[in-house]
């Protein structure tokens, strides 16, 4: 009997999937010996199950061994917390056995941890790594200082601890904040919030040496020096980050700001708290003791100028080619 194609066309899917009855089974096959269009879907269809059916088992593959590399790594976190756990012992013994307080053993206590945070840690928390592992160096490094400056009876706590947070947030804070879920939390405000995080931290670092070296002076010279240089890094920020201009005027700009406030810095800086200072000279052919400081200064002001002139050049031709 022949069938309408229309007819076999609802038929197919129940064909493919092997679960039609005998009798429609067989007026599909007769049905495709003789219409080329039924079998080229027929074939469609085959080839999206298969598909679909190896993008499942894609998927369990990856589940699987995403589980046993989680677990894998859970063990070896675990063994190395076991290796870490010897030391330990070995230092709280010995340390009861000199009749000694356990104030170095704390010291060794607080140093392992810090280990610790770099190697087991990423190894035992199944999400967020990067987070976690920061998280914990941090505190585990704060708590390393301050067993060591109250065994020390020492007063630099809080001044090595801000200028280390410092100096973290600026290596560390930027590959954090693209970490979930940071990442999501914080959207398009990403730079904005570093540069706010790293500016905030410098000036309490600067705070907390002036609280530590107790000089009238460092108040009077610490915003003078340190205020430039925030200028000069939230200027280039902003530019980069919001200027509606192509990259290559962005970083002519750059490069010849960068140049110039290299030069001219310790000029104006120098003028600001009241000491007089000249503008260095340029003398090429002069390279003694007393010149070389002006020379290189001159020089990368040339260069930077140059190289920045010529992106800006590049940067409008780009432009106006756009613009047309």
């Amino acid at each position: 009997m022949k069938l309408n194609c229309d007819v076999i066309k609802d038929l197919l899917p129940l064909y493919a999937d092997q679960i039609c009855s005998e009798e429609s089974r067989a007026l599909v096959d007769e049905h495709l010996t003789d219409c080329k269009d039924c079998s080229v879907l027929l074939g469609q269809m085959r080839s999206e199950e298969m598909e679909n059916s190896l993008e499942i088992e894609t998927v369990d593959v990856l589940h699987r061994q995403a589980d046993f590399f989680k677990r894998k790594s859970a063990v070896i976190g675990a063994a190395i917390a076991g290796v870490f756990m010897i030391p330990v012992l070995v230092c709280l013994i010995v340390n009861l056995a000199t009749g000694a307080a356990l104030d170095w053993f704390f010291i060794v206590l607080a140093s392992l941890l810090t280990a610790a945070s770099l190697s087991i840690v990423p190894l035992m928390m199944p999400d967020h790594k990067l987070l976690w592992t920061l998280g914990t160096f941090t505190a585990s490094l704060f708590l390393l200082f301050g067993v060591i400056c109250i065994y020390t009876h020492g007063t630099w706590f809080f001044l090595v601890s801000a200028t280390v947070l410092f100096g973290l947030a600026v290596c560390f804070l930027p590959p954090a904040v693209y970490a979930e879920p940071l990442r999501t939390l914080l959207g398009s405000y990403k730079g904005l919030t570093v540069m706010s995080v790293d500016t905030f931290l410098y000036v309490l670092m600067m705070i907390t040496i002036g609280v530590y070296v107790k000089s009238p002076g460092f108040a009077h010279l610490a915003p003078k020096i340190s205020f430039p240089c925030l200028i000069l890094a939230w200027f280039v920020f902003l530019l980069i980050r919001y200027a509606k201009c192509n990259g290559f005027l962005k970083a002519g700009i750059c490069t010849t700001l960068i140049g110039v406030y290299s030069f001219f810095a310790n000029y104006l800086i120098n003028r600001w708290i009241g000491k007089e200072r000249s503008i260095p000279a340029f003398r090429p052919f002069d390279w003694r003791v007393d010149a070389i400081d002006g020379n290189i200064r001159w020089f990368v002001l040339l260069c930077c100028c140059v190289t920045g002139i010529a992106l800006i050049i590049r940067g409008i031709t780009v432009q106006t080619k756009e613009k047309h």
